[in-house]
């Protein structure tokens, strides 16, 4: 069960893939299109780090509280659909407030945005398949009494 997901492994490897991927993001766009490179580039790296140590804080929180799955797939949506509001607002927000190189930000935070739910996915199929070991233990356990 411990091989299936630990926590603190999961964590490293979301922060350090979501770090990693930024780079290499970034460091295409500079190198292959370095008119289309502004600073502000750097942020969407630091805002899909952001969402990633949230969603493993809620999740953490999920599994702290023993939620039932039911309601926990629940709230995930939720999640969910706040952080892809947000992102919405926050491309609408850029595009309002700048002019300055609209079409290079939206195709970095899309491809960024694409990973990240790659990422989530990943976490979420390792929960899912610790909790079907739980439970498949608790069924040898209570036919074994």
């Amino acid at each position: 069960m411990d091989r299936i997901y630990r926590a603190k492994e999961t964590g490293r490897f979301v922060i350090l893939g979501i770090i990693i991927f930024g780079i290499l993001e970034i460091g295409f766009i500079r190198l292959v299109h370095p008119s289309y490179y502004t600073n502000r580039l750097l942020l969407i790296p630091a805002y899909f780090l952001l969402l990633g140590i949230s969603v493993l804080f809620v999740l953490s929180r999920m599994k702290r509280n023993r939620l039932h799955p039911g309601r926990a797939i629940a709230r995930l949506m939720l999640f969910n659909a706040v952080q892809m509001l947000q992102s919405f607002f926050l491309l609408f927000c850029y595009y309002y407030f700048t002019d300055v190189q609209e079409h290079t930000v939206l195709i970095a935070f899309s491809v960024f945005y694409v990973f990240f739910m790659g990422m989530k996915l990943f976490i979420l199929y390792n929960i899912d398949k610790l909790h079907k070991i739980e439970t498949k233990r608790l069924r040898n356990a209570e036919k074994n009494k």
